[in-house]
């Protein structure tokens, strides 16, 4: 039983030597993320990219999706089944699942404008 016991001591000193060796080095590694890149710097950021180069026009959609799966209905016909959501650089886009005829299709809906893009 001592050596069990001794397999213990061993395993959770090892445990702990280990933890306490690897996350100071873990807490003190750079953000490569948030665009400090590692380097010190007296900026706010020293981001290689250009945030206002990358960053798309956000138009907030003026149809809910609610507004979408009505308009489906009454274009379309049959049971709506869900309305999913698409964020792209142009706007939203609503993609609603409808039941008409024993068919499913998918009817994407612009959520400025309301238009049907496939019926």
């Amino acid at each position: 039983m001592s050596t069990f016991m001794n397999h213990i001591k061993y395993a959770i000193s090892f445990t702990l030597t280990t933890l306490l060796l690897v996350m100071p080095a873990a807490w003190a590694e750079p953000d490569f993320i948030g665009g400090d890149m590692g380097m010190p710097t007296e900026q706010e950021s020293n981001s290689l990219i250009d945030a206002s180069e990358t960053s798309s026009p956000h138009y907030a959609p003026t149809y809910s999706p609610a507004d979408a799966a009505d308009k489906v209905r009454s274009t379309v016909g049959g049971q709506i089944i869900n309305v999913s959501t698409q964020e792209r650089d142009s706007g939203v886009i609503y993609n609603v699942k409808v039941l008409n005829s024993g068919r499913m299709k998918i009817i994407r809906v612009d959520g400025q404008t309301g238009q049907l893009l496939n019926e």
